[in-house]
């Protein structure tokens, strides 16, 4: 008969290299004959017997390819097979966009891959959103974290900006953004700059629902690139 600890090994290695494994996700998925105790016990004493690699509290790796560091694994983790579970926000996502040339060792994500609301792993902060990530999503969120974080954002290129909302709001789609405005929050000064935006390049938009007529919002001036 197969002991615990020779299954647990086994489907290590039955993975690629650097696949990284979320062993709550397998107890619950493959495990659950044992007691959860004894379950994380027994991967607790593989890590430490080096058959396995502990990446940080419950993420484990059978073996990180050569050429590959820690933070590339977890990237790839929570970033997923197809980019389609996380996303860069802060300073990697300005760095992406070119809106500055400052850097940062700490890397901000948003990740679907994650149950908490906030995850800390060495240099990564990961943090769950409220919708899920396809593509849409993702560029609608990118656009509301660069625009609320406008005054932040160190040595702000404001051509590679104006250029920046000009590709953006070509291709904007209205009902991924009440999507994620109807479970994200983001600040009413934030969506009267996006507004503002799509109303300068006459996109089409339903975003006044979240903002008051009355109200008069603090909104950065954007000069309009031609078309």
């Amino acid at each position: 008969m197969i002991k615990n600890r020779d299954r647990i090994i086994n489907y290590f290695n039955s993975l690629p290299d650097s696949s990284v494994v979320a062993v709550n996700s397998l107890y619950e998925e493959k495990f659950t004959k044992m007691s959860q105790d004894a379950f994380f016990r027994a991967v607790e004493r593989i890590a430490k017997d080096g058959i396995i690699v502990r990446l940080s509290k419950g993420l484990y790796v059978r073996r990180i390819e050569e050429g590959l560091t820690k933070e590339d694994i977890l990237l790839n983790y929570f970033f997923g097979d197809e980019n389609d579970s996380g996303m860069f926000i802060g300073m990697r996502l300005y760095n992406k966009y070119s809106l500055t040339s400052a850097k940062s060792d700490i890397i901000e994500l948003y990740s679907n891959k994650i149950k908490s609301n906030v995850s800390k792993i060495d240099n990564l902060i990961i943090r769950r959103p409220e919708v899920e990530l396809d593509f849409d999503n993702t560029r609608i969120i990118e656009a509301l974290e660069i625009l609320q974080n406008y005054h932040n954002i160190p040595d702000l290129n404001k051509l590679k900006f104006a250029r920046y909302v000009k590709g953006f709001a070509r291709g904007y789609k209205d009902e991924a953004a009440l999507i994620v405005l109807d479970n994200m929050k983001y600040k009413k000064n934030t969506i009267a700059f996006l507004k503002k935006i799509l109303d300068m390049y006459k996109v089409k938009n339903s975003l006044q629902k979240y903002l008051s007529y009355a109200s008069d919002y603090k909104i950065p001036t954007v000069q309009k690139l031609a078309r």
